[in-house]
């Protein structure tokens, strides 16, 4: 992801025009390869020499800005690791504790005539002699007795200063191609633009229902508010409210949305119209998106919409005696057109075929469960679970309202009280 300084885009008319390049520009592929094998002629070796030769290969010239930005992509592809044996923190406290021992051992005696400088006077350097190498082999034997290992001079100087950024070592990287790297650039300046929507609707054309149901569940992994409803000719639509139309957890928010971009650009037939909060002044703006933008993903669409925590269900489950199946790879449930449901889980009984499904509310803000809450009263299963996080049900005014059983979580949903509700739905 580009940060604010590199996202290059104007404003002309209220709308927001990102500079995209053109990806088959030889000029523009030639500087991306120069790029990317210096990444690559920098691995196992320092973050400071990377930079160095970074701004010999960057410039100073008029594209310098989309220069850095395509660097900082790579960057974002980079492994960096601190390499040193012993923790820095404790090499500087055993070296400096050591030096200012052997500084003050060995000052140099004052001339005749002349009186010892007091410890609060201004030291003249030049009366001083230090053994640096003498004090590193010091401090190498003195930790050698502390920890197991061979422990030398050489040791202690490389791992001085290892836990700073510029000593960090380059470890590993993701190489890719000058196209795909002038690609994802078009693709991080929309996502810049998109860390300022109030508010970004989607119009979603006809698509198999498996690749419909891996965009809702990335909708759901990336726990963006949504409203989504079936248009009149076909399709949906769908409306996520933006970073910039929150209280809190806005910065947080914002990248989750802008990373929920590349999923939708696996489609042929969509468009985006965002509402923006753009510039200094924080102008209300326009941004507009289709595929004739040219924007190409550099993703994979996959169903891999879970968050750690709701992974643990399947597994808790599976640890209790029960004739309950689970599966996280249920039908679309059209909501009487006015939405969808996409279960989080899907329960079946084994002896009677009994299914029943569980919807998860995560981070929503309380207007819009209420919104969802009211949806699934009218046109929802009567077969269904609403998991409901504590933090949004500080009251449970308007949960019997969704026509479901309700069962209200702290971190993580319960396998056990999950349990206790599917044998209620057996029951009823």
């Amino acid at each position: 992801m580009l940060t604010s300084d590199l996202v290059q885009a104007r404003l002309y008319k209220k709308k927001v025009r990102p500079r995209y390049v053109n990806p088959r520009d030889p000029d523009l592929l030639e500087m991306a390869r120069r790029l990317i094998d210096t990444f690559g002629e920098h691995v196992g070796k320092r973050r400071g020499e990377l930079d160095v030769e970074l701004k010999e290969v960057l410039g100073n010239d008029t594209d310098f800005q989309l220069h850095k930005a395509l660097a900082k992509l790579l960057l974002d592809r980079c492994l960096f690791e601190e390499v040193s044996p012993l923790e820095p923190e404790m090499l500087r406290e055993t070296v400096f504790d050591l030096a200012a021992e052997a500084w003050r051992a060995n000052r140099r005696p004052a001339d005749a005539g002349e009186e010892s400088p007091r410890d609060d006077e201004e030291i003249d350097f030049r009366r001083h002699r230090f053994d640096r190498n003498g004090v590193l082999g010091k401090a190498a034997e003195v930790l050698r007795s502390q920890v197991d290992g061979s422990v030398d001079s050489q040791v202690v100087e490389a791992g001085l200063y290892a836990d700073l950024k510029h000593e960090q070592v380059l470890q590993e990287w993701q190489r890719c191609r000058a196209d795909w790297l002038l690609h994802r650039y078009n693709v991080a300046l929309a996502q810049g633009v998109l860390l300022r929507a109030t508010e970004m609707e989607i119009r979603l054309g006809e698509a198999s229902v498996a690749k419909h149901r891996a965009l809702f569940r990335k909708i759901k992994f990336f726990q963006l508010m949504h409203r989504i409803r079936r248009a009149p000719d076909g399709g949906w639509r769908i409306v996520l409210d933006g970073p910039a139309s929150l209280f809190q957890s806005s910065s947080k928010y914002g990248l989750q949305m802008a990373s929920f971009l590349p999923t939708l650009l696996h489609f042929e037939d969509w468009s985006v119209e965002a509402q923006v909060s753009w510039g200094p002044r924080r102008r209300r703006a326009t941004f507009e998106l289709d595929p004739s933008h040219g924007l190409r993903s550099h993703t994979k669409l996959t169903g891999q919409w879970q968050p750690e925590e709701l992974r643990w269900l399947p597994k808790q489950l599976a640890e209790l005696e029960t004739d309950w199946q689970v599966s996280t790879d249920g039908d679309l449930l059209n909501l009487g057109g006015e939405g969808v449901l996409v279960p989080d889980y899907v329960f079946t009984h084994g002896p009677s075929g009994t299914q029943v499904f569980m919807e998860v509310f995560g981070f929503w803000n309380r207007g819009a469960i209420d919104r969802r809450l009211r949806l699934l009263g009218r046109h929802g299963p009567k077969n269904l679970i609403l998991a409901v996080s504590s933090q949004l049900a500080t009251s449970k005014e308007g949960l019997d309202d969704a026509g479901a059983e309700i069962y209200i979580f702290r971190t993580h949903p319960i396998a056990r009280k999950v349990l206790k509700r599917l044998e209620a739905q057996l029951e009823s």
